[in-house]
């Protein structure tokens, strides 16, 4: 990697990294871990949830800048200049891919816990929240059977 392409990747992972200063460090590595899947295991009350939301803000906001060495198009000196500057422009800069809300499946185990991660969901992010699928297994499962059934011969209001 050039001298270039590593002050631009260590700029753009320094912004990304300040956005969740916030959370301790294995939290914070695990928001941060974009590429692949992730396991997380913890007790209760250790922060399982906050991580979760953290990292769909993450992938919304900044997509994979946190875990990728590759250099937007156009990357220049001035770009990494605006980076190193810090400010809403950086963050705009440092975005990386960023995932569209509609893409992100959050699965939890209980109504409770899905009621839960959505209140959250909202609070953080506003009403792009909205647009991410945050259900039990049963619920996520249902709504895909329910928007293809009449495909299958079934009619939408089926019962279970």
């Amino acid at each position: 990697m050039d001298d270039f392409t590593k002050r631009f990747v260590e700029a753009r992972k320094n912004i990304v990294r300040s956005d969740f200063e916030k959370l301790n460090n294995k939290q914070r590595e695990a928001v941060l871990a974009t590429e692949g899947p992730l396991l997380i295991l913890a007790g209760a009350g250790s922060g399982k949830t906050t991580v979760l939301i953290n990292r769909i803000a993450n992938l919304l906001k900044y997509g994979c800048a946190s875990d990728s060495d590759r250099l937007p198009e156009g990357a220049d000196e001035a770009m990494l200049q605006k980076l190193l500057q810090g400010g809403d422009e950086a963050k705009e800069l440092a975005a990386l891919d960023p995932v569209a809300p509609w893409r992100i499946l959050a699965i939890t185990f209980t109504n409770k816990a899905a009621g839960e991660l959505k209140d959250r969901l909202e609070r953080m992010l506003g009403e792009e929240a909205g647009d991410i699928w945050a259900c039990t297994f049963h619920s996520a499962c249902v709504r895909m059977l329910r928007r293809d059934a009449e495909k299958l011969g079934f009619p939408s209001n089926f019962t279970i």
